[in-house]
């Protein structure tokens, strides 16, 4: 990930992690607002979701600069 100032730029591998973790590709995330929207919308735990998932998405809510 690159970070300036307010501008976000997800590498390849970051967005298909994240795709494959939350069935949504944060292509359009350019700025820190629109990552944390994203994360907002994405990465929250689901009920039904295995206990592994939730740890993951917790792992990267707590280091995504947002």
């Amino acid at each position: 990930m690159l970070l300036h100032d307010q501008q976000v730029r997800l590498t390849a591998r970051e967005r298909t992690i994240l795709q494959r973790l939350t069935g949504s590709d944060p292509y359009y995330v350019t700025t820190r607002a629109e990552l944390k929207a994203w994360v907002e919308q994405y990465m929250a735990a689901m009920p039904d979701e295995p206990r592994e998932i939730k740890l993951l998405k917790a792992v990267l809510r707590r280091h995504l600069p947002v």
